[in-house]
């Protein structure tokens, strides 16, 4: 799909029909001052400028229990966002979602039992994301996961 380009709105293609003489001059210099109109915006989202964003696969908020003197008070949910570096390989990524649900949920519940997560909170982020990256390098290997996000969420009542 192309972009829009100041030139679309002086011809007579659809857009330029839809507006008068003025009106129409008025929107292209607001459009093209506000960056709508120009190809810039694609090429530096290819390029990996500073405000292009890169693919990422999110991995549904997963249940968390809280757990407290050996028993489950209440449960909160924690939201993983992998950015993935190689575009390409985003597809093979989102196919193996369920997968990679399974491997951030063994990691989350081994960071309770090595007390990286103490009563709901993370308190050990940067061994949490390294116990996850591991299960992330074993399934597609180096460098295709390249940052993971954690996020809590919420948290549920307790089970009284």
């Amino acid at each position: 799909m192309r972009s829009l380009q100041p030139a679309d709105f002086l011809s007579n293609s659809m857009p330029a029909r839809c507006f008068s003489g003025a009106a129409r001059a008025a929107l292209v210099g607001v459009l093209s001052l506000a960056g709508v109109l120009t190809a810039a915006l694609p090429a530096s989202a290819a390029e990996g400028a500073p405000g292009a964003l890169p693919p990422s696969v999110r991995i549904k908020p997963l249940m968390v229990p809280v757990v407290n003197a050996g028993r489950i008070e209440k449960y909160t949910q924690v939201e993983v966002n992998l950015e993935i570096g190689d575009a390409l390989r985003l597809g093979e990524v989102q196919l193996s979602i369920p997968r990679l649900h399974d491997a951030v949920l063994t990691a989350i519940y081994k960071g309770i039992d090595e007390g990286w997560i103490v009563r709901g909170n993370i308190a050990n982020v940067p061994a949490l994301r390294r116990r996850i990256d591991e299960s992330v390098v074993a399934m597609f290997g180096k460098d295709v996961v390249t940052r993971i996000l954690i996020t809590p969420i919420a948290r549920q009542s307790s089970l009284q």
